[in-house]
């Protein structure tokens, strides 16, 4: 078995934490469980499945990033998840310039 290979930028942090999720403006925000996060894009758990490249707006919370802030992100898969609803990865528009946990 081959060793897999990690493509990641960025180290990714495994933390749970609540972030408010916005798929457009007539849906307003609703409130997601985020898995893993870094500086280019988190994994989030969703109730219903979203399109890849579909634009979200995520506000993340404070103890998070260090204050509160909305950030602009794609959706690059979205995938069942085992115990119901859809995990969900996406990567920022613009990379985080820090978060509090690099």
């Amino acid at each position: 078995m081959l060793p897999k290979i990690n493509r990641r930028q960025w180290p990714r942090h495994e933390k749970r934490y609540l972030v408010q999720v916005a798929t457009s403006l007539a849906s307003g925000s609703i409130p997601a469980t985020v898995s893993n996060f870094s500086r280019g894009g988190l994994c989030f758990l969703h109730t219903e499945p979203l399109d890849k490249g579909a634009g979200v707006m995520i506000r993340l919370p404070q103890d998070l990033v260090g204050l509160s802030r909305d950030v602009r992100a794609r959706v690059k898969w979205c995938v069942p998840f085992s115990t119901g609803g859809y995990a969900v990865g996406v990567q920022y528009e613009e990379p985080l310039r820090w978060t509090r946990y690099d």
